[in-house]
């Protein structure tokens, strides 16, 4: 709406009171610096976000592998008299002789063979 008349008589009609009253009102002070900085963090990805991404990608992988090497490992040691759990873990059997062995304390010992 551009005013060239200043001519009071143009400005009482009904219409251009509603004209008037639909003007939009500006906004406050500051408006756009706002609209700018809440663009910028949406672009933005927080730390939280990235890591809560990763780890909607990693987890599931994660757990389908450990059940599939439990599955193995309990499948391998089905025929063996140990637990279900000590199978899924493929757990060996720990008794005071194999936990104090030479090989248990400095390694793996080779004997050296007499031709």
């Amino acid at each position: 709406m551009i005013d060239h008349d200043d001519h009071p008589s143009s400005h009482d009609g009904p219409l251009s009171s509603l004209v008037r009253a639909a003007v939009p009102e500006p906004f406050d002070a500051g408006f756009s610096d706002r609209v700018v900085a809440r663009l910028r963090a949406a672009r933005e990805p927080s730390l939280s976000s990235a890591l809560e991404h990763q780890f909607r990608r990693i987890v599931p992988l994660a757990a389908a592998a450990s059940l599939m090497l439990a599955a193995y490992n309990w499948w391998g040691a089905r025929g063996a008299e140990v637990s279900a759990l000590e199978a899924a873990l493929n757990l060996p059997r720990v008794s005071l002789a194999s936990a104090y062995s030479a090989s248990t304390l400095f390694g793996e010992t080779s004997i050296p063979e007499n031709p």
